[in-house]
């Protein structure tokens, strides 16, 4: 799997899920903005770590399924909502031309 390196000046490299993985990051930070949910509400919500849902959001960590199916249920969407969205990012649509939320 290939990884990407961030590293700010005279900080420690941090690495970095590449794509596919942050396509799931985008979807997750683009329903959170859509639901106008702050990190930190979608935290409490979900009794999470706000530092946690800013790791999901800038592709730092990838959910595990109960991850994303608590990510859900504090947002108040169905999983597969994300998961489409991920995917739809993923084959270069973007955002802005998205019809949100999905029918189905």
């Amino acid at each position: 799997m290939n990884h990407m390196y961030c590293r700010a000046a005279g900080a420690k490299a941090v690495r970095m899920l590449t794509p596919p993985e942050t396509y799931f990051a985008q979807a997750l930070r683009y329903i959170r903005v859509d639901a106008e949910m702050t990190p930190e509400a979608l935290a409490l919500a979900i009794d999470m770590a706000p530092s946690e849902i800013s790791r999901l959001e800038h592709g730092y960590r990838r959910p595990r399924y109960d991850t994303m199916k608590r990510l859900a249920k504090g947002l108040e969407v169905p999983c597969w909502q994300m998961v489409w969205l991920a995917e739809q990012l993923e084959t270069g649509v973007r955002a802005d031309d998205l019809s949100w939320p999905p029918s189905g």
